[in-house]
């Protein structure tokens, strides 16, 4: 039953954080934090340490037709990794994981950048549409170490190498290198625990074009996007080179009362600086991106089988852009997420628990150019049912979730007035996917069992998103294999 609460804590966690960093701006969903109480490297005690060492192979597959214009039609995602937990004679705890992935993007519109719609307005792209494969490495360590019975102080470093090629002509490939570092320190006394975390992250995005002939018979029209409208058009170039650079830190903090109280909150502050042109380069801009996050449970415990919890969380960004040469703000992005809700536990049995939950939220988006006088706002309500089903039987762990989220769109507004063929082609459609009134499915299964001596599982989930007025659909399916020791 240890094992089961422990699960449920963690998923509540997970299922409560904003995007890590990896995920916004690398699309890296594996983090070894993350699977922490709090996602706080210092809460790896021996307690949360799930086996010694595992393997593990991930599938991960998005397609559809109700899409972004630079969403590509489809995404294959393949994650091989070995992960490893020990414990050191002198208290000194580690954890690792080293992974290799394997992406394809098929049918992607023009954008070079090996993450895209991350809402930050300068882009590279040329005027060709073809697929992405990209492989990388990544590795992610872990050192927690008890100061006393109550403090530990903890490391967390990520690493992440890889490159990315377009498979059609003029053949651009993208290389990445990542680095992230976060230290921590937890006090704990009981079933009360509080929590510290900084980190700083530094992430590298090289672009560049293969040299081609003219003689081909063939140029490329590169593209550098700014803002929703009027991108810089240049012809018959014979390679060109971008350079992107991120920089960021982020603090966070939360308090653990056990059975009453978890309180939890996170501001991450990130800037990039983007030049073009090699060894003479030339400025394109650059933005910064703020990001805020807090969540507040209240816990009380009904019956001796049944908790009730109600949750508030908030999370917004705010984004902007400055022109490389006027030195002023030309676009400004901001969104707001705001949902509150209950869920209750329910335990039947020894080993078995439902948990049932229902939240209502509101978020909204604004994007504007500042330099034209481009701008749209778009509001929306969400309402989300879902149920959770966990059971331990002789020696076999099932679980099964089932989630159901409605999403009504507001009054939208509109300024369009100076808007040129990029808008038509690409912000129009932007618009129309976020003002789509729409409902989300998503259901999931898992199950953990002995296997000649050993621990496996086998997990799935998949995800459909449904336009209401419209046949267009989406869907997303995640499967993972593990062989734990």
């Amino acid at each position: 039953m240890k094992k089961l609460i422990l699960l449920l804590t963690v998923m509540t966690v997970l299922f409560a954080q904003m995007p890590t960093s990896e995920y916004l701006y690398l699309d890296i969903h594996s983090n070894l934090t993350g699977k922490l109480p709090n996602g706080n490297p210092a809460y790896l005690e021996s307690k949360n340490i799930p086996y010694s060492y595992a393997f593990q192979y991930n599938y991960f597959d998005q397609r559809g037709d109700y899409r972004r214009p630079f969403d590509p039609e489809a995404k294959h995602y393949n994650d091989i990794e070995v992960s490893a937990y020990r414990e050191m004679d002198n208290g000194l705890l580690f954890a690792g994981r080293f992974a290799y992935r394997y992406e394809q993007r098929k049918n992607k519109l023009w954008l070079h950048n090996a993450e895209t719609n991350i809402n930050v307005p300068f882009y590279f792209a040329d005027s060709t549409i073809g697929g992405f494969d990209l492989n990388g490495i990544d590795w992610n360590i872990i050192f927690s170490y008890p100061l006393s019975k109550v403090t530990r102080i903890a490391v967390d470093i990520f690493y992440n190498v890889d490159e990315q090629f377009k498979t059609v002509f003029p053949k651009p490939n993208v290389k990445r290198n990542d680095f992230h570092i976060r230290p921590a320190v937890t006090f704990s006394g009981g079933k009360t625990s509080a929590g510290l975390m900084v980190s700083y992250f530094k992430f590298r995005e090289n672009i560049q074009t293969k040299k081609y002939s003219l003689e081909q018979g063939r140029s490329p029209i590169f593209m550098r996007i700014r803002g929703l409208d009027r991108s810089l058009l240049t012809y018959a170039e014979t390679s060109e080179e971008r350079l992107q650079t991120i920089t960021g830190y982020s603090f966070s903090g939360n308090i653990d009362l056990g059975d009453r109280l978890l309180a939890e909150m996170n501001h991450e502050n990130a800037s990039a600086g983007i030049v073009d042109g090699g060894s003479y380069p030339v400025d394109q801009g650059n933005w910064d991106m703020n990001r805020w996050y807090y969540r507040i449970d209240l816990r009380s415990m009904a019956t001796r089988y049944m908790d009730i919890n109600i949750f508030f969380k908030q999370h917004w960004d705010k984004a902007r852009g400055y022109h490389p040469d006027l030195n002023a703000l030309i676009y400004q992005y901001g969104y707001r997420n705001f949902r509150g809700g209950v869920n209750v536990p329910y335990s039947s049995l020894a080993g078995e628990t439902w948990t049932s939950t229902i939240a209502y939220g509101f978020e909204d988006i604004h994007r504007e150019d500042n330099l034209l006088g481009l701008a749209h706002y778009i509001p929306w309500t969400t309402f989300k049912v879902g149920i959770d089903y966990q059971l331990i039987r002789k020696g076999i762990e099932y679980s099964f979730d089932l989630n159901y989220n409605n999403i009504k769109i507001g009054e939208t507004l509109e300024y369009n007035d100076m808007a040129d063929w990029y808008y038509d082609t690409i912000t129009v459609n932007e618009i129309a996917y976020y003002a789509t009134d729409r409902e989300e499915i998503e259901g999931g299964l898992k199950i953990a069992f002995p296997f000649r001596g050993r621990r496996a599982a086998i997990s799935g989930t998949y995800k459909e998103v449904r336009p209401i007025n419209n046949d267009t659909r989406f869907h997303e399916t995640n499967m993972s294999v593990e062989l734990q020791f």
